[in-house]
């Protein structure tokens, strides 16, 4: 998570939505940078409504809009289900080695995932507790391109994006029942990357 305390801009990090090489362009420019542990620099809206912002208003620091980035269920699925079969999670109870994609996207689906499916919920990270959208510009992952001429605008600083944190090549067959499925159980994905093209 990054504040620009000036611009009045905090910029939320939903997992495995470029967020790592949106913080490595920008974290030397910010004004404060929750980098380390993935509990901080991964700070849903709802937590930092109840939390960061009021510590940063006592500061002097208030009206920031929220920005995030979200993106495409499948593509966002995909990544974690990728970064999951890497050899430093081998034997854990995250590993994915052995889980078809068709498996894992399944069982996220049907809300009460197990351990390897288990990856958080981009439709509470982008709502307050009453469930309520959170966030003032949000954009695709699929086009980061809005994204950074947005940031450009806003901080007037040049800024280049380089790939970090790279999810390995994986098989991602699915079929069409199973995204059907998702579509029906988890509607919020959706109609929060549509919205996200609309801002």
């Amino acid at each position: 998570m990054l504040v620009f305390a000036k611009e009045k801009l905090v910029l939320l990090a939903l997992p495995k939505t470029g967020t790592t090489a949106i913080e490595e362009a920008l974290s030397a420019r910010a004004d404060m940078a929750l980098r380390n542990p993935a509990i901080l620099k991964h700070t849903p809206a709802y937590r930092y409504i109840r939390y960061l912002e009021p510590y940063l208003g006592k500061c002097g620091v208030s009206d920031l809009e929220v920005v995030c980035t979200v993106r495409h269920p499948i593509g966002w699925l995909g990544s974690w289900y990728r970064y999951r079969q890497r050899s430093a999670v081998d034997g854990k109870p995250q590993s994915t080695k052995g889980v078809s994609f068709d498996d894992f996207v399944n069982d996220y689906a049907k809300g009460d995932p197990t351990s390897w499916s288990h990856v958080g919920d981009p439709k509470k990270f982008v709502r307050d507790n009453e469930g309520e959208l959170a966030v003032d510009h949000m954009f695709q992952y699929e086009q980061l391109d809005k994204l950074v001429d947005f940031l450009e605008e806003r901080l007037d600083f040049k800024i280049s994006l380089e790939k970090h944190n790279v999810s390995p090549v994986g098989d991602m067959t699915l079929s069409r029942q199973t995204e059907n499925k998702l579509m029906r159980k988890r509607p919020e994905l959706y109609s929060d990357w549509e919205a996200a093209r609309r801002s």
